[in-house]
């Protein structure tokens, strides 16, 4: 993981926490335990970072669903 990558992953994981009302460790264990930090973000940064705050977390809570880490 590269600077611009962890910056990144702070921020998406700092806005989900706020999104979701928990708090920024059980977003990223949830991210990295479900594959979605190792084969979605990381991967996807590129284009990702592109993309406004509103349609990330929209994104990644839709993500999370999908893999089951959250209800």
């Amino acid at each position: 993981m590269n600077f611009e990558q962890l910056n990144f992953t702070t921020y998406c994981v700092g806005n989900l926490a706020e999104a979701l009302g928990m708090s920024a460790g059980k977003v990223y264990d949830l991210l990295r335990t479900s594959g979605i930090l190792s084969d979605y973000i990381l991967p996807g940064y590129d284009v990702l970072h592109t993309f406004s705050k509103d349609y990330i977390v929209e994104d990644l809570i839709a993500c999370m669903k999908e893999k089951g880490a959250l209800p």
